[in-house]
């Protein structure tokens, strides 16, 4: 989908889902449901979260996909330390580690402060770029990985990925290139507006995507307080022609499902 077709596409669907009767947050757990659907139809044997926090998606993969290797990766140490023990005795391989274009040391901001608003060390805000609104920073060296030096999937494998890394996909996505191919289906959030330093937007992760035959099939909204941010779905191509995929994907914004 070429850059004036995605904003074409990605803007209807704002549009619809501001103009419906549906609240904004009964819009994104229809998303999720959608995708949740999605990933059964798949049958994934490898399932992502990156940008994990507590791992809600890899939680629930686990349970769904007995079989599946479940692996969730969180950056931040703070977040990570809360939850660990919680997810020790699950089917949830959560990783301290930060996802991205080289297997080493990375700095990790963690703001303190934003748009006035206090944040703690373990909010969801952690990020490999700076936040443009930070009125304060924590800087931590947090361990990094490319996906394929954790990981080899097998021409038979099949996975999914839900990907929430605060500004950082480019350096994720570029981390994660060598493994795209067996990647069915992505969640991830993206922006319309630089938000975070250097930045990719949604129209940079479609268009990398696209090229690695991923196209998007649905997306929500967030508040208005943070309009520019949302979630997308992106499938394989021919899962996306599927006429079935286009009936689900159309039940997010309907008011009878």
């Amino acid at each position: 989908m070429e850059l004036a077709q995605y904003l074409a596409w990605s803007r209807t669907w704002e549009a619809l889902a501001r103009q419906s009767p549906l609240r904004q947050r009964d819009v994104q757990l229809r998303l999720i449901e959608f995708f949740q659907i999605l990933c059964r139809k798949i049958e994934p044997t490898i399932v992502l979260e990156i940008g994990a926090h507590e791992a809600t998606f890899s939680r629930w993969a686990a349970e769904s996909f007995p079989s599946a290797r479940v692996m969730a990766f969180e950056a931040n140490p703070y977040v990570h330390e809360r939850y660990a023990a919680e997810l020790a005795g699950s089917r949830v391989d959560y990783r301290n580690l930060a996802v991205g274009a080289v297997t080493g040391d990375v700095q990790l901001n963690l703001p303190t402060a934003v748009a006035g608003r206090k944040r703690e060390l373990a909010s969801r805000m952690a990020s490999l770029s700076a936040h443009t609104q930070s009125e304060g920073n924590v800087q931590v060296t947090v361990p990094s990985t490319r996906l394929e030096d954790q990981l080899t999937l097998a021409p038979s494998d099949k996975g999914v990925a839900w990907i929430d890394v605060e500004g950082a996909n480019e350096v994720v996505l570029h981390g994660s290139d060598a493994l795209l191919h067996r990647v069915q289906a992505i969640f991830i959030e993206v922006e319309k507006r630089i938000t975070w330093e250097g930045q990719w937007l949604d129209t940079d992760v479609n268009g990398f995507l696209r090229a690695r035959g991923l196209v998007p099939v649905a997306r929500d909204i967030f508040v208005k307080s943070r309009a520019h941010q949302y979630n997308v779905v992106f499938v394989r191509a021919s899962l996306a022609q599927r006429r079935r995929t286009a009936r689900l994907a159309a039940r997010v914004l309907a008011t009878n499902p």
